[in-house]
């Protein structure tokens, strides 16, 4: 056996190993809680019986938010708080395939449109615990967004 052809080739193979090992969570930063908090998600729909929602920091909520093929409809966010809500993405699904021969219905499903927040801060001022509305309009062609009925959840703290 060449040593010194084997030393070079355990090192290049530890340090792939240290690269692609990961880390325990406990003991990577002082003062650090010893328990990792896990990122829940919160799948919520247009047609939600409870529109209250408890969350606290570091949830994702995803508004899954869906449309009538052919009407001209499109769901909008209106504002948020920006210190609490963060918007990080929006996607938009197509409809389930329809049967192979079968025409597209006006008013049948469409596409659905997905808005994801993040919950960067505890719903809180000082000892206070906010309701903070989040609420979508659900546009048609040439509509404002003032005349449209809205879709509204209310968000609380824990």
């Amino acid at each position: 056996m060449n040593l010194p052809l084997v030393r070079p080739l355990l090192a290049a193979a530890l340090s792939v190993l240290a690269l692609t090992t990961p880390l325990p969570a406990t003991g990577l930063q002082a003062n650090a809680p010893a328990k990792a908090t896990m990122t829940r998600t919160l799948d919520l729909t247009a047609n939600q019986t409870a529109t209250t929602l408890t969350v606290k920091a570091g949830d994702l909520l995803r508004f899954h938010l869906p449309t009538q093929a052919g009407t001209g409809y499109s769901w909008r966010a209106l504002e948020v708080e920006a210190d609490y809500l963060v918007l990080v993405d929006k996607t938009s699904t197509p409809p389930p395939a329809q049967p192979a021969g079968s025409a597209p219905r006006v008013g049948g499903s469409g596409p659905t449109i997905t808005y994801i927040y993040y919950v960067k801060k505890a719903l809180t001022q000082g000892t206070a615990r906010l309701a903070l509305p989040v609420s979508f309009a659900e546009i048609g062609p040439g509509q404002s967004p003032d005349a449209a009925e809205l879709l509204t959840f209310t968000l609380t703290s824990k």
